[in-house]
């Protein structure tokens, strides 16, 4: 049953990308931040380099440039 509850925790742009890394060494975790944080097309992706041991650097920074994107997209619709 769903309680609308996040698996991963909180992130807010001063959790660093150590930070994050750090998180998502757990099982858990790294579902959650899938699932909650990557496009769905990305999810499988994402989990097999973290199963394969991959360095998940390049998808840290792909999301905060995602979240970087919507905060200017948004933005720019305030100002209009």
């Amino acid at each position: 049953m769903a309680t609308g509850k996040n698996i991963f925790p909180l992130l807010t742009a001063s959790t660093t990308d150590a930070e994050i890394l750090s998180l998502i060494k757990d099982p858990v975790a790294a579902i959650g931040f899938a699932l909650e944080h990557l496009e769905d097309f990305e999810v499988h992706l994402f989990l097999r380099d973290w199963q394969n041991g991959e360095d998940l650097t390049s998808w840290i920074e792909a999301w905060r440039e995602d979240q970087k994107a919507g905060i200017e997209y948004h933005a720019s619709r305030d100002q209009q």
